[in-house]
């Protein structure tokens, strides 16, 4: 089984495709989703998908909850399965905001890619990333690189990540860790306050694993 997580009106071919409902939908006009669901309650048998893809969807997850999903979906995959994600990328499109040379409609443009569309809760945007800060929650979370690409489309860049599941997935206890380690990346120091914060994004790490981490 393939994976197309968040498909909005773009029903690949031997791919389940899985989306809200067209009821939680604003300007979407038809569903071509195989499969109704939130994607943070999907949960499948360990080593049973093939591929998990994302196509602007990735990014409407808060940090705790996107790297607990990335690690769930490597549970998910059989060996040698792949993970494969498109997203905004936020550091060359902050550069068209702030560039001297943009144009203001450019500029209007870009500060949508960077934080959502907005017309509905879910068209936000949560986390900026760039293809090193993707490489490397790939990594971390058990995926070896296939390939990093940027694109660009009018005021608009974009990464796509295609990676490779290359380890068994570790036990929780190991996958905290991991999150432990990345998270603290966020960290302004290491004062009470911030390590309260820390310690509310593992907690959030935890909840989301516990829907979606394969059993």
């Amino acid at each position: 089984m393939k994976l197309h997580l968040g498909c909005g009106q773009v029903h690949l071919d031997g791919y389940t495709n899985i989306d809200f409902p067209l009821t939680e939908h604003t300007v979407q006009s038809k569903s071509v989703a195989d499969e109704f669901a939130d994607l943070t309650k999907l949960h499948y048998k360990p080593e049973s998908i093939e591929e998990v893809r994302l196509h602007h969807t990735y990014e409407h997850f808060t940090r705790p909850v996107a790297i607990a999903l990335l690690a769930s979906w490597n549970s998910w995959l059989k060996m040698g399965g792949r993970i494969h994600i498109e997203v905004p990328d936020f550091d060359e499109t902050a550069k068209l905001v702030i560039g001297r040379f943009t144009n203001d409609h450019d500029r209007k443009v870009a500060l949508r890619h960077i934080f959502g569309s907005n017309e509905a809760p879910w068209a936000t945007h949560y986390e900026g990333w760039s293809k090193e800060r993707l490489i490397e929650v790939f990594s971390i979370f058990g995926f070896a690189i296939e390939s990093a690409e940027k694109t660009a489309y009018l005021a608009t860049r974009n990464i796509t990540v295609i990676g490779v599941k290359d380890e068994a997935t570790p036990d929780k206890s190991e996958l905290i860790e991991r999150a432990k380690s990345y998270l603290s990346g966020f960290m302004v120091d290491q004062s009470d306050f911030e390590v309260t914060l820390l310690g509310i994004w593992l907690e959030a790490f935890e909840k989301q694993l516990e829907q979606t981490i394969a059993r």
